[in-house]
């Protein structure tokens, strides 16, 4: 396998492309998923019909990681992007042209396909482009970008079809594809694209490097998992908090979703300047963790009898933190704990597991709001989030112990060494 790295510094143009380019591609998916959500509820589809559209929208993220995985490590990173982009591009394009439902749902599968292959490869890619000071720093930019595409997405799609039409919101997002071709390709940082025929010093424990042998990152991997099909549970059940439970509007429901956005942005930053300052791989654990349990926590005071609903509006922003803290310092161990010829694979397992459990959770939120009070729910899912960080704390001091009697013997110190 080939790169480019940072030989003269951490190449921030590069860095700043890539969060750009992850924002058209944010851009792009939700304008395109959210336009054709409203074309579809305005033509009379019920309910089953976009539950299938948001869950043909989440599949390919979750089937193709193995694949989109092995292809970020194996090909040239520039090609992927760009062809992953007019792979949207085309996609988007088509929805324009067809009213037939399956044909859709098989449009939005392949706008979903270029997502999947385009997140290994920048994940992958952010820690070839910095340095390992300035890597928390350019993962909060990237993850900006990444954040304030989901959030701009929903936003254009409902402005432009209101004044000109669902086709003229599938233009802008298929605009935004093409214009995210056309900046990855001054991207000068790549990986990939060739095998090496020698296997370099330390190349053994590389070969043999998978997700389930790193017990720390495997934890870090199962309580994040667990926590966000509790959260994306909470996702469902929300609307029915605020406008049933509480009373208030669509507009207020509208602002307690931005917050939780807003919030992410600004745990994006905070949770870079904390990182920098973690030496340790298993501090970013304990972080991971807290943020875990505060997202819990937050889930359980969201579900407490409030007197206003807008109450609700500085809790989603304090959990938007806790959920940012806990997308930093999952990226950040991959970037420190995996070789740099497997963060391809490593980071679609995690995207793959992640968004397993959103689907899950998904299920799970439509399944209690039909059994439960929905302030209930809430307050059993805070309460199951953090019993799931309890009983990972016992795996993650077990990892941790491991980790320091194998660094303390001759052999894992030599490994420690060649790795």
């Amino acid at each position: 396998m080939s790169f480019t790295s940072f030989a003269d510094g951490t190449r921030w143009s590069d860095v700043h492309t890539a969060a750009i380019c992850a924002f058209l591609a944010g851009t792009a998916m939700f304008t395109a998923d959210f336009a054709l959500t409203l074309r579809l509820q305005g033509e009379g589809h019920g309910g089953l019909v976009i539950a299938a559209l948001i869950i043909f929208a989440t599949l390919p993220l979750v089937v193709l990681a193995p694949l989109t995985g092995r292809m970020a490590d194996r090909f040239d990173s520039r090609a992927l992007m760009a062809g992953s982009g007019l792979l949207q591009a085309a996609a988007i394009i088509a929805m324009a042209y067809t009213d037939n439902l399956y044909a859709l749902f098989a449009l939005v599968v392949l706008n979903a396909c270029g997502t999947a292959i385009l997140q290994p490869v920048v994940s992958a890619l952010v820690p070839v482009m910095a340095k390992r000071e300035d890597l928390p720093r350019a993962m909060a930019l990237v993850q900006t970008g990444t954040l304030v595409g989901l959030a701009t997405g929903p936003a254009v799609a409902g402005f432009v079809i209101g004044a000109h039409g669902a086709g003229a919101a599938l233009a802008i997002a298929a605009t935004c594809a093409v214009l995210r071709v056309l900046l990855c390709c001054d991207i000068r940082t790549r990986r990939g694209g060739v095998r090496r025929e020698r296997p370099l010093p330390g190349a053994t424990r590389a070969e043999t490097w998978k997700l389930s042998g790193d017990k720390l990152l495997g934890s870090m991997v199962l309580g994040l998992s667990a926590v966000i099909a509790a959260m994306c549970a909470v996702n469902v059940l929300s609307v029915f908090l605020v406008l049933d439970v509480h009373g208030a509007s669509e507009g207020v429901y509208g602002l307690v979703k931005a917050c939780w956005i807003v919030g992410m942005v600004a745990g994006a930053w905070i949770a870079a300047a904390a990182i920098r300052r973690l030496v340790r791989d298993v501090q970013l654990a304990w972080l991971l963790m807290a943020c875990l349990a505060g997202v819990g926590l937050v889930c359980v005071l969201q579900g407490l009898p409030l007197f206003s609903a807008l109450l609700l509006v500085p809790l989603n922003f304090i959990g938007g933190i806790f959920n940012a803290g806990e997308n930093a310092a999952m990226g950040m161990a991959v970037a420190r704990r995996v070789p740099e010829a497997f963060r391809g694979r490593a980071n679609a397992a995690v995207n793959g597991r992640v968004n397993a459990a959103q689907l899950i959770g998904f299920l799970l939120g439509g399944a209690m709001s039909t059994v439960m009070p929905i302030q209930a729910a809430f307050i059993v899912i805070g309460l199951v989030s953090i019993a799931i960080v309890i009983a990972c704390l016992p795996v993650i001091r077990k990892a941790a112990r491991a980790e320091e009697v194998q660094s303390a013997s001759p052999t894992g110190a030599a490994l420690v060494t060649a790795a």
